[in-house]
């Protein structure tokens, strides 16, 4: 009985832990971003998770928290909606593979 209960709870709750793939509207907006030649800061960008964008841009040893708002801003005149905009350092994504935090914007 107890094995029952367990797989069922696996079952119930396997949907909910699942990370959504991206929308077409989030992939848009990531080609915008990076190829349409309109925001020439940003290097690469990836949706983490449906509501978290990261952005690579070249680290100019000042913080990126403002251009994080700007990029919130133009995300939702392209119809999507990051609860969170982390801005990171794009070189030393490339050479040691971490994710640094340069710039932030959360949704409040």
């Amino acid at each position: 009985m107890r094995l029952k209960c367990l797989l069922l709870a696996a079952a119930f709750f396997t949907p909910a832990l699942a990370v959504a793939e991206s929308s077409q509207t989030q992939k848009d907006f990531i080609t915008y971003l990076v190829k349409s030649g309109r925001e020439p800061k940003v290097k690469d960008a990836t949706w983490m998770t449906d509501s978290n964008l990261y952005a690579g841009v070249f680290d100019d040893r000042s913080r990126r928290d403002g251009f994080a708002d700007y990029i919130r801003s133009v995300a939702g005149d392209h119809g999507v909606s990051p609860e969170l905009a982390k801005i990171i350092d794009i070189v030393k994504l490339v050479r040691t593979g971490k994710f640094v935090e340069i710039g932030k914007s959360v949704c409040k």
